[in-house]
């Protein structure tokens, strides 16, 4: 039996903003927007009814302002975390043996993340993995995607003769997937195309701001890249952005040149040509130069008369004893 639709229980969208939304093909950005229209326009109802990271609202919002859906500003807050935040369970060997021997997709996963990470597995790098799987309880599709993606991106930073990935490092990975909400195969898809995006563009950018070696990111200078990447910026704005902030720090600061970026991002200066037309930095007077609108306070001739008139009676004054 279908349920009754009261009239104030109906939400209505535009054709163009459906078109816009089917055509970007971004699930994230249509239950963003649909989140919307349900809290009125609210953005801070829409965050609290989505109960998504911070970070993934950031990315959703970002796309709906590109889609000239949503205003460029901040993404909406995201409802807070409960206090309460609940342990993963302690595995024993007899658990771990009974899902090896009767949960088939375990098994399976269980040897072929020994062949992504080369290695075969300890007892603790089960529990890591059972972790994955059981408690977070991730699809085996995406835990594979997972894996290999932490396994590449170990060798882009170590080279190929570096470490090989540890059980730890792809169980840390998996929680920040699973708080990120990339908990299917289309969403960790999506999510790995935007990164293999950013490695395309994080030694650029880093050569951009000062870095002479060849490196990878580290983990915060990575979440930076990510974001600006993310709001699309171009390599020019990123580049007088640095400029800008060495000129006023003296040095490379992250979260001072974040700042200059986030605000030209929600400004919507697209080029750097925009940004230096109508967003000058102020200008430092050097030592010695004239105050502008100086000159509007010279006196005039006449008052210049007046003051020596004044000056040579005063002086024929004093001479008399006056």
């Amino acid at each position: 039996m279908s349920a009754l639709l009261l009239p104030n229980e109906i939400l209505s969208m535009s054709a163009q903003a459906a078109r816009r939304l089917v055509e970007a093909g971004d699930g994230d950005a249509a239950l963003l927007y649909l989140a919307l229209l349900e809290a009125g326009g609210e953005a801070t109802g829409a965050g609290a009814r989505l109960r998504w990271p911070q970070e993934r609202l950031d990315q959703a919002w970002q796309r709906l302002a590109a889609l000239e859906l949503v205003a460029h500003g901040p993404s909406p807050a995201p409802a807070p975390e409960p206090k309460a935040v609940e342990k993963p369970p302690e595995y024993s060997r007899k658990d771990l043996a009974d899902a090896l021997e009767r949960e088939p997709d375990f098994q399976g996963l269980y040897r072929e993340v020994e062949r992504i990470i080369s290695r075969p597995l300890t007892d603790n790098d089960l529990k890591c993995l059972y972790t994955i799987y059981d408690y977070l309880a991730l699809p085996t599709e995406v835990i594979l995607l997972l894996t290999g993606y932490v396994a590449r991106r170990l060798r882009r930073q170590k080279g190929s003769a570096g470490p090989r990935p540890r059980m730890p490092q792809i169980q840390k990975e998996a929680f920040r997937w699973k708080r990120l909400g990339v908990d299917t195969v289309e969403r960790a898809e999506a999510y790995l195309r935007r990164q293999e995006l950013v490695d395309r563009r994080e030694w650029k950018i880093l050569s951009t701001i000062g870095v002479t070696t060849p490196r990878a990111a580290v983990e915060k200078e990575r979440e930076y890249i990510e974001r600006w990447v993310g709001m699309g910026l171009s390599d020019e704005l990123i580049a007088l952005a640095y400029e800008r902030t060495v000129y006023q720090k003296k040095e490379m600061n992250w979260p001072y040149m974040n700042k200059i970026l986030t605000s030209w991002h929600e400004a919507g200066y697209d080029t750097a040509d925009r940004v230096r037309a109508e967003d000058r930095p102020p200008q430092r007077r050097r030592s010695g130069e004239k105050r502008a609108g100086a000159d509007r306070f010279q006196p005039s001739a006449e008052r210049i008369r007046k003051n020596a008139d004044w000056l040579d009676k005063f002086l024929k004054e004093q001479e008399r004893g006056g």
